[in-house]
């Protein structure tokens, strides 16, 4: 009788990731045509607030799909979560894996941009990146009813990488590559790292520091797209998360 709940309880809650995911893909495909439609330019205050909407649409998804399972201090359930110091450490370390390794590499451009740039920029970045990490970790990842560490990581990646479509078909959006399959490689890696980092939070803030950390940055520094270089980054972000995940279950 208990297994047979707790299997009805894990269908309940793939199909539930499912239908989240659906939507807010559904959700920002329409915002995003809308966006390509009206404002192909990009220079309105219009098109400005419906990029964000877009990006925040992970998010707001969620937050209705947490309200109609019956939470009820959703937003303090994501950030008033009293976190780990690990959690922390992991967000800063991800970072440093990141940017660490493509610089060993030699996979890394200086931008001319300082710390002041990448501290104006950081706002832009939490509403544009961060707070995504509310729909793909606190939501999907936790929801998603599968066992399996890497076969969840990919199928997230998947979701993550065919959210970020529309936004880059938008002609005044600057994507770190247009090469699909090099954007992929990095949203593999990151899902991976930022996928770690909740194994061992309870809220979202620990991943939404490390996205905006990583994201900001990007106007000081920017990752090449060297195919292999990128290729043996994200090898080693996968093989470092995956790592820290089974030493986490052997707890």
């Amino acid at each position: 009788m208990i297994f047979r709940k707790i299997r009805i309880y894990g269908e309940i809650m793939m199909k539930k990731s499912l239908c989240y995911s659906a939507i807010t893909l559904a959700v920002t495909f329409v915002i995003g045509h809308i966006l390509f439609i009206l404002f192909p330019e990009g220079n309105s205050i219009g098109s400005s607030i419906l990029f964000i909407l877009m990006n925040l649409t992970p998010m707001f998804v969620a937050i209705a799909f947490a309200k109609s399972d019956g939470q009820k201090a959703v937003l303090k359930d994501m950030f008033l979560q009293r976190e780990s110091i690990f959690s922390y450490i992991l967000a800063i370390g991800s970072v440093c894996v990141y940017y660490g390794v493509s610089f060993i590499m030699g996979n890394i451009s200086l931008t001319g941009g300082t710390i002041i740039s990448v501290l104006v920029y950081m706002p832009w970045t939490i509403l544009q990146g961060g707070l995504e990490e509310c729909g793909w970790r606190w939501y999907l990842q936790s929801r998603l009813n599968i066992k399996s560490y890497i076969l969840k990581m990919f199928l997230i990646s998947i979701v993550w990488f065919l959210w970020h479509i529309p936004i880059y078909r938008l002609p005044w959006i600057t994507a770190g590559s247009s090469n699909y399959l090099i954007f992929y490689l990095m949203i593999l890696g990151n899902t991976f790292m930022f996928g770690a980092i909740k194994e061992y939070s309870k809220g979202v803030l620990p991943c939404v520091i490390a996205h905006v950390l990583i994201d900001s940055l990007a106007a000081a520094m920017l990752v090449g797209s060297n195919i292999v270089k990128i290729g043996i980054l994200v090898a080693f972000e996968m093989a470092i998360s995956i790592f820290i995940v089974k030493e986490r279950s052997k707890k």
